[in-house]
């Protein structure tokens, strides 16, 4: 019954929770409400008593309306410039990967939000009010309406006021970050394979197997898995995906292999391929925009070594919670579709392997990633401490070639404190 649930339902969740992470999507949600509230108070008129109707009438709420409508459309303006600004500031400090997470900051976007929905509903009550078109009673539904929004109002600008103390900070760039990669680290545990059946890297498909090819050339965005799973039964066959989110995938290529009877244009497009990758289902994208980070910090313009050493210790608490985690999934939810796993070796690898190339010429960057691989090699599986090894040595070939005198080569061997 679990599975059922989830393979009917979270999926749908799932893509309402992307639509409503768009900053365009979610302004425009809330400015409808707003109008809709605007025109909704005629029709609550017979539930007015006649005591309110002398109190609250369009002469207490028209100049507070005037005052929202002068005064939102400015602040969502300055908030927007802001938000723009800080973005953009935090693309030069870290990577310009961070842009897209943090355009789906959904604390930013629901004050925005509520600013231009304010705004709405203040110019539009004005002009149904001068229209003639609200009746006594309605003024009072207005004027309470009114006492919501400038509840609402006061609500946001104090969040957007500690939210502007912390947005243009480097440590808020990482910890939306980590936060992102932990999140996506996590469901992958949870739900190992996309939710599928494992297939073995080193295990070919079916040679009967019909071949799905790309139909567009660019990243592998996301996998519908659902819907994948809905066309194999209806089919009644077994759908082996060649890629996983995040490769880089050319018109034609292979991108899975289908047994039995099923439409391979259907099959295709549950496979989305767009121009950027999504953190959504690519543990690595995330973990590559840290690690990005921690490079842009280590160039010569910016010199910031501390900054480094920070994502180092991110990175290995991140991977150091993930990695031993067991699968939560008991049986795979998707038991028609076949995904390659995902092993930790290029985790481990997609983490730390620049950072000791960018880093080579810093003994206490060095020393932090030494630390992390020692961890990472108690930590990970049996497979993936060939890698972790690999990564020593490589690590130990920049530190001869990057370190300039021989207290700080001696000080690297001698390894962390």
């Amino acid at each position: 019954m679990r599975n059922l649930l989830r393979l009917k339902i979270v999926p749908y969740l799932q893509a309402a929770r992307r639509i409503s992470r768009i900053l365009w999507v979610r302004v425009a949600m809330i400015l409808a409400l707003s109008i809709l509230a605007a025109l909704s108070a005629e029709a609550l008129n017979p539930l007015i008593p006649q005591g309110p109707k002398d109190r609250f009438t369009s002469a207490a709420t028209l100049p507070i309306l005037t005052i929202l409508a002068n005064s939102m459309l400015a602040v969502a303006t300055f908030s927007l410039g802001v938000m723009v600004s800080s973005h953009r500031t935090m693309a030069e400090q870290t990577t310009p990967r961070i842009h897209r997470l943090l355009m789906e900051d959904t604390s930013t976007q629901t004050m925005l939000a509520t600013f231009v929905g304010a705004f709405a509903f203040a110019l539009s009550s004005i002009i149904l009010f001068r229209a003639g078109y609200y009746s006594d009673s309605a003024s009072v539904i207005v004027f309470g309406a009114t006492v919501l929004v400038v509840l609402a109002i006061i609500f946001s600008l104090v969040r957007w006021i500690h939210q502007l103390s912390r947005i243009g900070s480097m440590d808020y760039a990482l910890e939306r970050i980590e936060d992102t990669a932990r999140e996506t680290l996590i469901e992958m545990k949870k739900h190992p394979n996309l939710g599928g059946q494992r297939h073995p890297a080193d295990k070919p498909a079916p040679t009967e197997a019909s071949v799905v090819p790309a139909t567009v050339s660019g990243y592998l965005r996301r996998v519908d898995m659902q819907q994948l799973q809905e066309l194999a039964e209806s089919g009644g066959s077994v759908v082996y995906l060649s890629v996983l989110p995040g490769d880089l995938i050319l018109t034609a290529e292979p991108v899975a292999y289908v047994t039995g009877s099923a439409d391979l244009k259907k099959i295709a497009d549950c496979i989305v391929i767009a121009t950027n990758r999504s953190y959504e289902q690519d543990p690595s994208y995330a973990i590559q925009a840290m690690r990005e980070t921690a490079s842009k910090a280590l160039s010569p313009g910016i010199n910031d070594p501390g900054t480094a050493i920070d994502v180092v210790t991110r990175l290995e608490r991140l991977l150091w919670d993930v990695l031993q985690t067991e699968p939560v999934q008991a049986q795979p939810v998707y038991d028609r579709v076949f995904v390659r796993p995902i092993p930790d070796s290029i985790l481990i690898a997609s983490a730390f392997r620049d950072i000791s190339r960018d880093g080579a010429a810093f003994v206490d960057v060095l020393l932090a990633v030494s630390r992390a691989l020692s961890s990472m090699s108690s930590r990970c599986d049996a497979s993936a401490r060939d890698e972790v090894e690999a990564l020593r040595t490589a690590l130990h070939e920049y530190a001869e070639i990057g370190l300039t005198t021989q207290s700080e080569r001696e000080r690297f061997q001698a390894g962390p404190a």
